[in-house]
């Protein structure tokens, strides 16, 4: 496993330093850095023995031809946060890569062909979105949908896609059959403190979270802060701030549920100028449907009463909306059973953050190993996770191929 941990160290460590300028690593879809991405994960899955292809979403796909054709599907993410970590998504790619580098060194042609699947845009740090690849391979991503989204510079995912040198028109191109497909397993760093706080070095996740993430556009009118009083304002700030900053409290009403407005931009953004706009995000997150529709229902009327009270206006962009998912029984049982064999200390565990495992888990057997995350620190430079965590992971990823039937 020594050797296997150093493996993957170094993979990650070349990996980061694909990133645009400033602290971590910055790598958000269609930009120089996820094309240099692609090409180096090309070079590492054609290195380790696989055949290699990149779909119509620019997810980078290995191939390792089994017995049968059905398929094991091992993957993750290569695209990242702003200033995030080196570990994020992407060391689950190379748990996967380096998973199939360890078959062939032992000359075993699995029952399952097994492909690994390095996907784009799972984050939705551009294009307030996400799980673009992971959609695309579902059928669940439209080129009108690739033309509605866009970031913050008004550049839709239709339009990104043409200037990175991608056909978007060819989305549809991704779609699988899923009759095809057997499973698919991700390994992911937890991003949370649990498992190093309770001494585990695997985390065996149970259900995701589901989640609702929206744009809204709050329009007051643009005055001069210094003669126009308070009571003839239409202030953008003060009707979105009055209502985010109770958006925190809602979530604490309800159990496993969490709400976060993460990005706020005001306009003209003046000392001196009543905000005319404010365009501000919202993600509501629960192991329950129900308290994530119940927190984002009294978020609307909160908004609702302080746009009236203030003579405002305010419009919604739907990003994203994903139903919790519980993970395949079958498989977690094939990875308990690794982890008692192997000697690895592990516990259930749920995740708090979305992965591609959730769309995907709404369509086939899925299944998620977690690793420890240093500190729980994630989403940020300081991001870290042992990698002989990631072997053992990858042990299991092994075991969980060989024995799957």
């Amino acid at each position: 496993m020594e050797n296997a941990a150093a493996r993957m160290e170094k993979d990650i460590e070349m990996l980061s330093k694909i990133s645009a300028p400033g602290p971590g690593v910055t790598r958000l879809p269609f930009t120089p850095e996820a094309k240099k991405t692609v090409e180096a994960l090309k070079w590492l899955m054609a290195e380790a023995g696989m055949e290699v292809r990149v779909d119509a979403s620019e997810a980078v796909i290995g191939r390792l031809e089994g017995k049968r054709r059905e398929t094991i599907l091992i993957g993750s993410h290569y695209d990242s946060v702003k200033n995030g970590g080196a570990f994020d998504g992407m060391s689950g790619v190379i748990c996967g890569i380096e998973t199939v580098r360890q078959l062939r060194e032992a000359e075993i042609q699995p029952l399952y062909s097994v492909e690994v699947i390095a996907m784009n845009d799972e984050e939705g740090a551009r294009f307030s979105s996400g799980f673009l690849s992971s959609k695309a391979l579902l059928g669940e991503i439209t080129v009108d949908e690739l033309k509605r989204l866009k970031d913050a510079a008004g550049i839709s995912i239709y339009e990104a896609m043409e200037a990175y040198g991608a056909d978007p028109d060819r989305i549809g191109e991704a779609v699988r059959e899923l009759e095809g497909l057997k499973a698919f397993l991700e390994v992911h760093i937890e991003q949370g403190p649990i498992l190093e706080a309770n001494q585990k070095s695997i985390g065996i996740v149970d259900t995701i979270v589901g989640m609702k993430r929206r744009i809204i556009t709050v329009k007051g009118r643009a005055d001069h802060v210094g003669t126009t009083p308070m009571d003839m304002r239409i202030d953008a700030i003060e009707i979105a701030a009055k209502a985010v900053a109770r958006l925190g409290d809602l979530a604490r009403e309800y159990e496993h549920t969490v709400a976060t407005c993460g990005y706020f931009a005001p306009l003209p953004n003046a000392v001196n100028t009543v905000a005319s706009e404010v365009k501000f995000s919202v993600d509501i997150r629960s192991t329950k449907l129900e308290n994530v529709d119940a927190v984002y229902h009294r978020f609307l009327a909160i908004l609702d009463e302080e746009a009236a009270r203030f003579k405002g206006s305010y419009s919604i962009l739907e990003t994203l909306t994903v139903d919790p998912v519980d993970m395949d029984e079958k498989l977690q049982g094939l990875i308990e059973d690794s982890c008692i064999q192997n000697g690895f200390a592990y516990q259930h565990i749920n995740s708090g953050a979305g992965h591609d495992s959730l769309p995907i888990g709404e369509k086939m057997p899925t299944a998620m190993i977690f690793v420890p995350s240093k500190k729980g620190r994630s989403h940020c430079p300081e991001e870290d996770t042992d990698c002989k965590y990631l072997a053992q992971a990858v042990a299991i990823l092994k075991d969980v191929v060989l024995n799957l039937k």
